[in-house]
């Protein structure tokens, strides 16, 4: 597997790909398009009997990235393990208006529910975003974080998926079975996510003026 991926062909199929996701709107980690193209040429080689190399030229770069695409949908069973797929950026813009530490809590606490819930990719997704608004908080002057409108965009994104589930599929705090005070905690839980997340909409809406 790692001699067909150093071939140029590889390489080729590989960039290929990528363009293909990216007018998916998607942005994968390159590790997890080579592995699923490198699992693609190998299967079609052992398939037809032929060698990896040789098996190169049946693998359609849009084809694969319809797989992955589909693989990361939400309404795909086990999307949740699905990682490092997130939407591609296309706004650069960033907002001068003060960041407050409510956008990170709220973030914080939609990672622990998709953590206790079962769902790392959300939970994954939720991490990297405190990553990168607690660094833009911390690199420049606290009053004036700059952050990327596709950071807040996502964030709002997260925050209303975890609110829906906690509503709709019933997510928990604590999913144990046993009520210790955990019912009403999660009742409560979705109007604040939505609040927190109206506030990063406000602070969203000042790029577009």
């Amino acid at each position: 597997m790692a001699d067909i991926q150093n071939t140029q062909g590889f390489k080729t199929l590989f960039a290929q790909t990528e363009a293909e996701l990216l007018t998916r709107g998607l942005d994968v980690v390159p590790v997890g398009v080579r592995n699923v193209l490198a699992h693609a040429v190998n299967t079609d080689a052992e398939r037809m009997d032929i060698q990896p190399r040789s098996a190169l030229r049946y693998i359609d770069p849009s084809v694969i990235a319809d797989q992955i695409a589909k693989a990361g949908a939400e309404s795909t069973d086990g999307s949740e393990e699905a990682h490092g797929i997130r939407p591609f950026r296309l706004d650069n813009r960033t907002t001068d208006r003060t960041v407050t530490g409510r956008p990170l809590m709220a973030l914080a606490q939609a990672a622990k529910y998709a953590t206790s819930n079962g769902d790392s990719r959300t939970a994954q997704h939720a991490i990297d975003l405190i990553c990168e608004l607690g660094s833009a908080i911390a690199e420049l002057d606290r009053d004036l974080a700059p952050v990327p409108a596709a950071v807040l965009d996502e964030t709002v994104q997260i925050l209303e998926r975890v609110a829906n589930k906690i509503e709709k599929d019933g997510w928990s705090v604590c999913p144990c079975g046993e009520d210790h005070g955990q019912t009403r905690a999660d009742a409560a839980v979705p109007k604040v996510m939505r609040d927190d997340a109206d506030l990063v909409r406000t602070v969203r809406a000042s790029i577009d003026r």
